[in-house]
């Protein structure tokens, strides 16, 4: 991503709006050899993939293109730290699931997320800076 998202002048969406697509048409190129049941393409299940491919992956890519462009690509790729740590927080207060022993210890992640962007010097308050629009 840091060697296509610098240095170009496409912005976020446009890019996204590449990869996005680009990545659906290899998955359904493959499907054929890769599932072994029959596929139904309903009305529900295309809006569904549809609606999850813009909204969630779209939104995710725009973001995380203007994250790199902003921050740069090691700071960029901690957000996968995070992951787990908002899904059990989402499944805890969302779901309504148990918190077990492996989940905090799990959690130590974002001590770990804590230190990479301390010593990138994104931690400091007085610093915060969100990524330009690149409008």
């Amino acid at each position: 991503m840091r060697r296509f998202a610098t240095g170009h002048r496409w912005d976020a969406p446009t890019m996204a709006a590449m990869q996005v697509p680009t990545a659906a048409a290899l998955m359904l190129a493959a499907t054929p050899f890769v599932d072994l049941s029959p596929v139904v393409p309903t009305i529900p299940l295309v809006a569904s993939m549809l609606a999850l491919g813009v909204l969630g992956t779209g939104i995710a890519y725009i973001w995380n293109t203007m994250v790199v462009r902003g921050w740069g690509a090691p700071a960029a790729s901690t957000v996968t730290y995070l992951t787990p740590l908002v899904g059990v927080g989402l499944g805890i207060l969302v779901l309504g699931k148990s918190l077990h022993w492996h989940d905090p210890v799990g959690g130590t992640i974002l001590v770990l997320v804590l230190g990479i962007l301390a010593s990138y010097g994104k931690l400091s308050l007085a610093k915060v800076r969100l990524p330009r629009p690149l409008a």
